[in-house]
Protein backbone atom coordinates (compact mmCIF):
# COMPACT_ATOMS: atom_id res chain seq x y z
CA UNK A 1 0.00 0.00 0.00
CA UNK A 2 1.27 3.48 -0.89
CA UNK A 3 2.22 5.68 2.06
CA UNK A 4 0.83 9.14 2.61
CA UNK A 5 3.07 12.06 1.81
CA UNK A 6 4.67 13.19 5.07
CA UNK A 7 7.42 15.46 6.39
CA UNK A 8 10.15 12.93 5.62
CA UNK A 9 8.97 12.65 2.02
CA UNK A 10 9.14 16.42 1.65
CA UNK A 11 12.56 16.59 3.29
CA UNK A 12 14.02 13.83 1.13
CA UNK A 13 12.52 15.24 -2.06
CA UNK A 14 15.04 18.08 -1.89
CA UNK A 15 18.18 15.93 -1.93
CA UNK A 16 18.35 15.93 -5.74
CA UNK A 17 17.50 19.64 -5.91
CA UNK A 18 20.60 21.00 -4.19
CA UNK A 19 22.59 21.66 -7.36
CA UNK A 20 19.68 23.42 -9.08
CA UNK A 21 18.93 25.56 -6.03
CA UNK A 22 22.60 26.38 -5.54
CA UNK A 23 22.95 27.50 -9.16
CA UNK A 24 19.85 29.68 -8.80
CA UNK A 25 21.30 31.19 -5.63
CA UNK A 26 24.43 32.31 -7.48
CA UNK A 27 23.07 33.02 -10.97
CA UNK A 28 19.50 34.22 -10.42
CA UNK A 29 19.21 35.73 -6.96
CA UNK A 30 16.11 37.74 -6.13
CA UNK A 31 13.29 38.07 -8.64
CA UNK A 32 12.21 41.63 -9.54
CA UNK A 33 8.87 40.93 -7.81
CA UNK A 34 10.69 39.85 -4.64
CA UNK A 35 12.88 42.97 -4.67
CA UNK A 36 9.74 45.09 -4.96
CA UNK A 37 7.90 43.36 -2.11
CA UNK A 38 10.87 43.18 0.25
CA UNK A 39 11.94 46.79 -0.27
CA UNK A 40 8.36 48.07 0.04
CA UNK A 41 7.36 46.23 3.21
CA UNK A 42 10.54 45.38 5.14
CA UNK A 43 12.87 47.74 6.99
CA UNK A 44 16.57 47.44 6.23
CA UNK A 45 17.48 47.29 9.92
CA UNK A 46 14.82 44.74 10.89
CA UNK A 47 15.48 41.22 12.18
CA UNK A 48 14.28 38.91 9.41
CA UNK A 49 13.61 35.17 9.40
CA UNK A 50 13.87 33.57 5.96
CA UNK A 51 11.78 30.39 6.30
CA UNK A 52 12.35 27.67 3.71
CA UNK A 53 15.55 29.43 2.69
CA UNK A 54 16.91 26.48 0.68
CA UNK A 55 20.51 27.19 -0.29
CA UNK A 56 20.08 30.88 0.50
CA UNK A 57 18.80 32.43 -2.74
CA UNK A 58 16.53 34.90 -0.96
CA UNK A 59 18.75 35.12 2.13
CA UNK A 60 21.83 36.22 0.21
CA UNK A 61 19.63 38.32 -2.06
CA UNK A 62 18.21 40.22 0.90
CA UNK A 63 21.73 40.71 2.24
CA UNK A 64 22.72 42.20 -1.09
CA UNK A 65 19.80 44.63 -0.88
CA UNK A 66 21.03 45.90 2.49
CA UNK A 67 19.03 43.68 4.85
CA UNK A 68 21.86 42.38 7.00
CA UNK A 69 20.08 41.04 10.12
CA UNK A 70 18.85 37.78 8.60
CA UNK A 71 18.52 34.18 9.76
CA UNK A 72 17.86 31.43 7.22
CA UNK A 73 15.89 28.32 8.19
CA UNK A 74 15.09 25.19 6.20
CA UNK A 75 13.64 21.74 6.87
CA UNK A 76 16.33 20.09 4.74
CA UNK A 77 19.75 19.56 6.37
CA UNK A 78 21.20 19.15 2.87
CA UNK A 79 20.04 22.63 1.89
CA UNK A 80 21.43 24.13 5.09
CA UNK A 81 24.81 22.46 4.49
CA UNK A 82 24.98 24.00 1.02
CA UNK A 83 23.82 27.40 2.28
CA UNK A 84 26.62 27.38 4.85
CA UNK A 85 29.14 26.40 2.16
CA UNK A 86 28.04 29.34 0.01
CA UNK A 87 28.03 31.57 3.09
CA UNK A 88 31.72 30.81 3.62
CA UNK A 89 32.52 31.13 -0.07
CA UNK A 90 30.86 34.55 -0.31
CA UNK A 91 32.44 35.75 2.91
CA UNK A 92 29.12 36.50 4.61
CA UNK A 93 28.23 35.88 8.22
CA UNK A 94 24.58 34.83 7.97
CA UNK A 95 23.14 32.32 10.40
CA UNK A 96 21.53 29.24 8.83
CA UNK A 97 19.67 26.70 10.95
CA UNK A 98 17.74 23.51 10.32
CA UNK A 99 14.15 23.72 11.48
CA UNK A 100 10.48 22.96 10.91
CA UNK A 101 8.09 25.78 9.92
CA UNK A 102 5.33 24.18 12.01
CA UNK A 103 7.52 24.23 15.14
CA UNK A 104 9.94 27.13 14.80
CA UNK A 105 12.96 26.90 17.16
CA UNK A 106 12.71 30.52 18.32
CA UNK A 107 11.18 32.35 21.28
CA UNK A 108 8.06 34.47 21.00
CA UNK A 109 8.54 37.91 19.44
CA UNK A 110 12.05 37.09 18.17
CA UNK A 111 11.81 38.75 14.74
CA UNK A 112 10.53 41.96 13.18
CA UNK A 113 9.69 40.36 9.84
CA UNK A 114 9.64 37.00 8.08
CA UNK A 115 9.44 35.63 4.55
CA UNK A 116 8.59 32.20 3.10
CA UNK A 117 9.46 32.35 -0.59
CA UNK A 118 9.09 30.09 -3.64
CA UNK A 119 5.68 28.70 -2.52
CA UNK A 120 7.44 26.81 0.27
CA UNK A 121 4.53 27.00 2.68
CA UNK A 122 2.46 25.01 0.20
CA UNK A 123 4.91 22.11 0.41
CA UNK A 124 3.64 21.44 3.93
CA UNK A 125 1.13 18.56 3.73
CA UNK A 126 -2.37 19.11 5.21
CA UNK A 127 -4.12 22.46 5.62
CA UNK A 128 -4.08 22.27 9.42
CA UNK A 129 -0.28 22.08 9.29
CA UNK A 130 -0.06 25.06 6.95
CA UNK A 131 -2.27 27.04 9.33
CA UNK A 132 -0.02 25.89 12.18
CA UNK A 133 2.98 27.28 10.27
CA UNK A 134 1.18 30.61 9.92
CA UNK A 135 0.44 30.59 13.66
CA UNK A 136 4.12 29.89 14.35
CA UNK A 137 5.08 32.88 12.22
CA UNK A 138 2.65 35.03 14.20
CA UNK A 139 4.17 33.73 17.44
CA UNK A 140 7.77 34.57 16.59
CA UNK A 141 6.95 37.98 15.08
CA UNK A 142 6.76 41.13 17.13
CA UNK A 143 3.47 43.08 17.01
CA UNK A 144 3.21 44.84 13.66
CA UNK A 145 5.69 42.46 12.05
CA UNK A 146 5.27 41.80 8.34
CA UNK A 147 5.23 38.33 6.82
CA UNK A 148 5.62 37.91 3.04
CA UNK A 149 5.00 34.55 1.38
CA UNK A 150 4.01 33.17 -2.00
CA UNK A 151 1.65 30.50 -3.27
CA UNK A 152 0.43 29.23 -6.58
CA UNK A 153 -3.15 30.20 -7.46
CA UNK A 154 -5.47 27.47 -8.74
CA UNK A 155 -7.86 29.92 -10.40
CA UNK A 156 -5.38 32.38 -11.90
CA UNK A 157 -3.70 30.07 -14.42
CA UNK A 158 -6.33 29.27 -17.06
CA UNK A 159 -3.94 26.81 -18.72
CA UNK A 160 -4.77 24.29 -15.99
CA UNK A 161 -8.52 24.91 -15.80
CA UNK A 162 -9.45 21.56 -17.38
CA UNK A 163 -6.92 19.75 -15.21
CA UNK A 164 -8.54 21.02 -12.02
CA UNK A 165 -12.04 20.17 -13.23
CA UNK A 166 -10.82 16.60 -13.76
CA UNK A 167 -9.07 16.58 -10.37
CA UNK A 168 -12.25 17.70 -8.61
CA UNK A 169 -14.16 14.81 -10.19
CA UNK A 170 -11.49 12.37 -8.98
CA UNK A 171 -11.76 13.64 -5.40
CA UNK A 172 -15.57 13.65 -5.44
CA UNK A 173 -15.55 10.04 -6.63
CA UNK A 174 -12.70 9.03 -4.27
CA UNK A 175 -10.44 8.07 -7.18
CA UNK A 176 -7.65 10.47 -6.28
CA UNK A 177 -4.07 9.55 -5.48
CA UNK A 178 -4.45 8.20 -1.93
CA UNK A 179 -1.01 9.46 -0.95
CA UNK A 180 -2.56 12.94 -0.91
CA UNK A 181 -4.86 14.62 1.61
CA UNK A 182 -7.10 17.19 -0.05
CA UNK A 183 -8.24 18.70 -3.33
CA UNK A 184 -5.43 20.91 -4.59
CA UNK A 185 -2.65 18.50 -3.56
CA UNK A 186 -0.28 17.40 -6.30
CA UNK A 187 2.63 15.05 -6.69
CA UNK A 188 4.54 16.19 -9.71
CA UNK A 189 7.97 15.96 -11.28
CA UNK A 190 10.10 19.06 -11.01
CA UNK A 191 10.66 20.84 -14.30
CA UNK A 192 14.43 20.87 -13.73
CA UNK A 193 15.00 17.52 -12.02
CA UNK A 194 13.62 13.99 -12.06
CA UNK A 195 12.48 14.16 -8.43
CA UNK A 196 8.85 13.94 -7.33
CA UNK A 197 7.71 16.90 -5.27
CA UNK A 198 4.63 17.58 -3.19
CA UNK A 199 2.85 20.89 -3.63
CA UNK A 200 -0.58 22.12 -2.64
CA UNK A 201 -2.20 24.50 -5.13
CA UNK A 202 -4.76 26.68 -3.31
CA UNK A 203 -7.25 29.20 -4.56
CA UNK A 204 -7.20 32.75 -3.22
CA UNK A 205 -10.11 32.15 -0.85
CA UNK A 206 -8.35 29.24 0.86
CA UNK A 207 -5.27 31.34 1.59
CA UNK A 208 -7.36 34.25 2.91
CA UNK A 209 -9.24 31.84 5.18
CA UNK A 210 -5.97 30.34 6.48
CA UNK A 211 -4.58 33.81 7.20
CA UNK A 212 -7.69 34.63 9.21
CA UNK A 213 -7.60 31.34 11.15
CA UNK A 214 -3.97 31.97 12.08
CA UNK A 215 -4.86 35.36 13.55
CA UNK A 216 -2.82 37.33 11.03
CA UNK A 217 -4.01 40.54 9.37
CA UNK A 218 -4.25 40.62 5.57
CA UNK A 219 -2.47 43.63 4.05
CA UNK A 220 -2.14 42.99 0.30
CA UNK A 221 -1.61 40.41 -2.44
CA UNK A 222 -0.65 40.45 -6.10
CA UNK A 223 -0.15 37.93 -8.90
CA UNK A 224 3.42 38.11 -10.13
CA UNK A 225 2.79 38.21 -13.88
CA UNK A 226 0.20 40.98 -13.54
CA UNK A 227 2.82 43.41 -12.25
CA UNK A 228 6.21 42.09 -13.36
CA UNK A 229 7.90 40.70 -16.44
CA UNK A 230 10.54 38.47 -14.94
CA UNK A 231 13.61 37.29 -16.86
CA UNK A 232 13.53 34.05 -18.81
CA UNK A 233 15.90 32.54 -16.22
CA UNK A 234 13.43 33.31 -13.43
CA UNK A 235 10.48 31.95 -15.40
CA UNK A 236 12.42 28.79 -16.20
CA UNK A 237 13.28 28.33 -12.53
CA UNK A 238 9.83 29.10 -11.14
CA UNK A 239 6.18 29.09 -12.17
CA UNK A 240 3.78 31.96 -11.62
CA UNK A 241 2.76 32.76 -8.08
CA UNK A 242 0.77 35.08 -5.87
CA UNK A 243 2.53 37.25 -3.30
CA UNK A 244 0.88 37.66 0.09
CA UNK A 245 1.65 40.39 2.63
CA UNK A 246 0.21 39.94 6.13
CA UNK A 247 0.80 41.51 9.53
CA UNK A 248 1.13 40.16 13.04
CA UNK A 249 -1.09 41.93 15.57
Amino acid sequence: MMSKVDKEFVKNSFIEAISNYSNATIKIGLWESEKFAFNKYLRKDSLILDIGCGTGRTTFGLYGEGFTNITGLDLSPYMITEANRLNDKLGFNIGFVEGDATDLPFKDNSFDNAIFSFNGIMQIPMIENRILALKEVKRILRPGGIFIFTTHDRDADKEFEEFWIHEKELWENENQDFRLYEYGDRLTTSRNESRDIFIHIPDRGEVLNSIEKAGLKYIDDFYRSELFQESEEVKEFSGECRFWIVESS
